[in-house]
């Protein structure tokens, strides 16, 4: 809704010509102003509005005018200032209001939903009904039913947690943030909200998760946005979300599958005299993350060493030192060429 259809609104509202779905959405916008905590507002914020109502004063104050209709005007001029505050106000309040959370109550306004915050300096779990696991990072708060709904599962979180959950094909496994939904079936993966310095993201440890924008994370589609393609992420994959977009790449610390999922492997990293294209098939079978070169003369180069206990960055630093070569992540994919 722009400026202009917002004064069309009020003015339909004040001479009782807007529909009852308009007059219900005016009350609701006043209620919140008058609930509103401005002192939270910036101070630049405050001042920036300040300006503007005095300067809305002072075009009035200039026109010309005798006393008689400057003093008539006053009350006016006051409460045309008062409206402009407001205005400025209530623009900030919709523009940085997120509906996600009460979106989330709303829809789940049927069950018994529990708050939790981790106050400790330390990782919380939490049990879920369905014998799913959370791991709330300190700071972190969750929204969870008591019992899930029959249908789905369904969870809030503000802050950074570690899910494990159960698997279950006939109740998918969702986690609502502020920016993203990430929808699973069973699987382990961690779920970052957005700061101020960082974007929301979400990255996978074992399973498939498909991630999207929250589409009600705004009580309103002021600009029209386009929201951002769906992705889908496997294991040392992570979700990056920024300016409605979903972009793909690899988590900071790759750890290898059979780890990840608690399962024997008979890979060894100690190569003696191993071609590079093997030890790269090696590493990516290990991770399951494409590892491929750019250049034809490096897959023939052999190397010998053991790479044993050192994370797939560190393994990879080694082998390109050896081969005056470096690497760089594309995507989710890792790229070998020469120096």
């Amino acid at each position: 809704m722009d400026q202009k259809s917002f004064y069309d609104l009020l003015s339909r509202y004040e001479s009782g010509d807007c529909t009852e779905a308009e007059k219900l959405w005016v009350d609701q916008w006043y209620h919140n102003l008058n609930s509103r905590n401005f002192k939270d507002l910036p101070s630049m914020a405050l001042e920036e509005m300040q300006r503007n109502a005095w300067q809305h004063i002072n075009t009035i104050e200039r026109r010309p005018a005798t006393t008689l209709k400057i003093k008539w005007l006053w009350p006016k001029v006051v409460i045309a200032a008062s409206i402009v505050v407001a205005f400025f106000i209530a623009g900030l309040y919709l523009v940085n209001y997120n509906h996600a959370e009460q979106s989330f109550l709303d829809e789940n306004v049927d069950l018994n939903l529990i708050s939790k915050t981790n106050e400790s300096n330390q990782n919380v779990v939490i049990a879920l009904s369905d014998k799913s696991t959370v791991a709330l990072k300190p700071k972190a708060t969750i929204i969870y039913p008591k019992v899930f709904a029959a249908n789905k599962r369904t969870v809030y979180l503000k802050g950074d947690a570690f899910f494990s959950v159960s698997k279950n094909p006939k109740k998918p496994f969702l986690v609502y943030n502020q920016k993203l939904v990430v929808r699973v079936l069973g699987t382990s993966f961690l779920v970052k909200s957005a700061t101020d310095n960082l974007p929301a993201q979400v990255a996978v440890r074992t399973g498939k998760v498909h991630v999207e924008e929250n589409q009600k994370s705004s009580l309103f589609d002021f600009s029209k946005k386009k929201l951002a393609e769906p992705i889908l992420l496997t294991p040392n994959q992570k979700g990056v979300f920024s300016e409605h977009h979903l972009n793909k790449t690899l988590v900071s610390n790759p750890i290898p599958l059979a780890e990840a999922y608690n399962i024997p492997s008979s890979l060894s990293y100690n190569f003696k005299e191993e071609s590079v294209q093997e030890i790269f098939k090696t590493l990516s079978e290990a991770y399951g993350i494409e590892i491929k070169s750019d250049n034809e003369q490096i897959s023939t180069y052999t190397f010998t060493g053991d790479l044993s206990k050192k994370g797939l960055y560190e393994q990879l630093d080694l082998i390109c030192g050896t081969l005056s070569s470096k690497y760089s992540i594309q995507g989710t994919r890792i790229v070998v060429s020469k120096n």
